[in-house]
């Protein structure tokens, strides 16, 4: 066999070899592409519904509160609204929990935080948030879309923080607030400082005047958001009409 024939060989054998391991590259990428997604299908298959959700929704949160404390300290709204140890707290609107389970521990063992939120999926990583964390006065509460579903006559205060925005029908969730009061307690509301831009138009202020109550303070010290303070007006509880 001359030199260019053995070349020749030699060149189509390396040849042959590239084209085998390219099929063999080719195949095996067409099987992770069949299997992949059978596989994450598996998994996720066995992962409850509710816990799937709460991963994307809730967790990212929970991992940003921090950040979230800088504008809108828990501490310096509790100390606006009166919070202290003992006292019976709901929220309307909870989400993950982040301003709830900080009530939680300022009220201590002797007082409890009613957490309310219509979505399943918040209401269950809640849960699990207060067995992670040890939390044993707080109390997870499914509402609808116009009563919080609050316990009657029980709470000192009831706050929404950045839940109002989200409200459909604000006048009938406020309404259904009152009766939870106790005598003389506050629905604080903290949201944005666009509501204030202009305080003959605000509709914060507009509607919880509907919903009946009066509007006892307005703290404005925060870098993006207002606290409202209100009371029930002449003394009327909504949906039921009893007298405080």
């Amino acid at each position: 066999m001359g030199i260019k024939e053995r070349k020749d060989r030699e060149k189509g054998n390396r040849r042959r070899e590239i084209i085998k391991s390219a099929k063999k590259i080719i195949s095996t990428i067409a099987l992770v592409k069949i299997r992949l997604p059978i596989f994450i299908a598996a998994c996720l298959l066995v992962i409850p519904p509710v816990l799937r959700s709460q991963a994307y929704e809730y967790k990212w949160a929970e991992i940003e509160e921090e950040a979230f404390e800088k504008t809108q300290p828990t501490e310096k709204i509790m100390d606006v609204i009166g919070i202290k140890a003992g006292m019976s707290v709901g929220e309307v609107g909870a989400g993950g929990g982040r301003v709830a389970v900080r009530v939680a521990r300022r009220v201590g063992p002797a007082g409890r935080v009613f957490a309310n939120d219509i979505t399943d999926s918040a209401l269950a990583y809640m849960r699990e948030r207060c067995q992670r964390e040890n939390i044993r006065n707080m109390e997870v509460v499914k509402g609808t879309l116009t009563d919080p579903q609050l316990p009657k006559g029980k709470l000192d205060a009831v706050y929404l923080t950045f839940t109002y925005r989200h409200l459909e029908k604000p006048i009938e969730v406020l309404k259904n607030i009152a009766p939870s009061l106790k005598p003389g307690g506050i629905v604080a509301v903290i949201e944005s400082k666009r509501y204030n831009r202009d305080p003959t138009k605000n509709e914060i202020i507009q509607n919880a005047g509907l919903a009946g109550y009066a509007l006892a303070r307005l703290e404005t010290f925060l870098p993006e958001d207002d606290i409202y303070l209100f009371r029930v007006e002449n003394r009327i509880r909504y949906a039921g009409l009893a007298n405080v």
